[in-house]
């Protein structure tokens, strides 16, 4: 535990320095609060619809029109007005399920029903006064045929499908640099869950959690395949995060075994290196 909160203090002392560095480079913001000319900002197609295609995230020069109300602004770490917060909270829905799908696909349909997640779920429940407050749809009917596909033999993939796309159909207008600070909270989260699903020697203590990590970074890995942009400093920020997510995604040796040779380390760093891309932009 000593060695952990080491390394984090570390890695969260790089990310501060980092950003000074990045404030006194004559930059006109810090973080997701930057307002650049040039701020690429991430737009959704068919928002606020829950059964949209969910086209993903395509970036226009400027400043960005709608939402993405947390340029500038600290940050309230309520869904309801915080972008990264909320983008986060999607973002583990979507981590849940992508463990599911992995683990049915697999056929391990038992440890799969563990990670569907009903709209009755708390993590669901804590997001209903942020639906309300941006005035989306939320995606409770997408959960429930989700849940029910799986109990009852139906067509899974298909309301797999409907659901991740629903979801992207909740998330807000935002700049490349918040979406990258949502996805380095999920991967720091993964590393938690992480930490309580392996042991010292490597061995699979915690089968739930250690899927749990391996889904918030499938997850991630989506967000960022689905972010695009024109600007050549953002795609450079989001070529580092793939990079530092698939060095996180190898530490996994397959949901289903005994035993891994990865260390949370490695998913703590990637953390701190997307969080300093994004401070960069």
């Amino acid at each position: 535990m000593k060695r952990r909160l080491k390394l984090v203090a570390g890695l969260s002392t790089l990310s501060f320095t980092s950003a000074l560095a990045v404030a006194g480079c004559g930059g006109e913001g810090e973080g997701e609060g930057a307002e650049g000319a040039d701020a690429p900002v991430a737009v959704v197609d068919g928002e606020g619809e829950a059964e949209g295609e969910g086209e993903g995230f395509r970036a226009s020069e400027g400043e960005g029109e709608g939402e993405g109300e947390n340029e500038g602004a600290a940050r309230s770490g309520d869904p309801a007005d915080d972008d990264v917060e909320y983008l986060y909270r999607l973002g583990m829905v979507r981590g849940h399920l992508a463990a599911f799908i992995e683990l049915y696909r697999a056929g391990a349909f038992d440890m799969a029903a563990t990670h569907v997640k009903h709209p009755e779920s708390e993590l669901y429940e804590e997001l209903v006064p942020a639906f309300a407050a941006r005035g989306k749809p939320g995606f409770s009917d997408a959960l429930s045929t989700l849940a029910n596909a799986a109990a009852d033999g139906g067509d899974v993939e298909a309301a797999y499908e409907a659901t991740v796309s629903a979801i992207r159909a909740n998330a807000p207008v935002s700049n490349v640099s918040v979406l990258l600070l949502s996805i380095s909270k999920l991967v720091t989260t993964a590393a938690e869950e992480f930490d309580i699903g392996v042991g010292e020697d490597g061995a699979i203590t915690e089968p739930h959690e250690y899927q749990d990590a391996y889904g918030f970074l499938s997850a991630a890995r989506e967000m960022l395949s689905e972010i695009e942009t024109g600007d050549i400093n953002a795609s450079e920020a989001i070529a580092v995060a793939h990079e530092q997510i698939d060095l996180s995604l190898a530490s996994f040796a397959g949901l289903v075994v005994e035993e891994t040779e990865g260390t949370s380390a490695t998913l703590y760093g990637a953390a701190a290196r997307i969080e300093i891309a994004a401070l960069g932009l």
